[in-house]
């Protein structure tokens, strides 16, 4: 994996691990975030939603659950607000597991339209690897 800045929306970035084989045909790139910065996206979401509607922006949220053989247990869940009322909570709701080897996660995955920045905070679309 390759360490980088993504960004979704032209304002913030975020510091990933891509992995240059999950990439989509449009160049969008699939970011792996530690839980610290899942945390700065929680808010981030949270933060736009409650500037701009429930209705229009999906949710990031982390629940603690203490710790474990050392190690801080989390969840990590994604609301969808938007069609809320037809939708049932399996389909509003996302749970994402860490990644098994390196405890990151994929928020929001392909469907979020992560792109990557180079070392100048240019874009790097479509994604290309150093």
């Amino acid at each position: 994996m390759i360490e980088t800045l993504v960004s979704n929306n032209d304002r913030d970035r975020y510091p990933a691990h891509v992995d240059p084989a999950e990439v989509n045909e449009e160049g969008y790139v699939l970011p792996w975030f530690d839980l610290e910065t899942v945390r700065r996206i929680a808010e981030g979401t949270q933060d736009d939603a409650a500037d701009f509607s429930y209705g229009s922006i999906d949710t990031v949220h982390v629940i603690d659950g203490g710790y474990e053989r050392g190690e801080t247990r989390a969840l990590v869940v994604i609301v969808t607000w938007m069609y809320m009322p037809e939708k049932s909570a399996e389909e509003a709701t996302e749970i994402l597991a860490p990644h098994r080897e390196t405890g990151l996660y994929a928020v929001g995955g392909l469907p979020w339209c992560w792109y990557a920045l180079d070392d100048d905070l240019s874009l790097n679309f479509p994604f290309r690897a150093k």
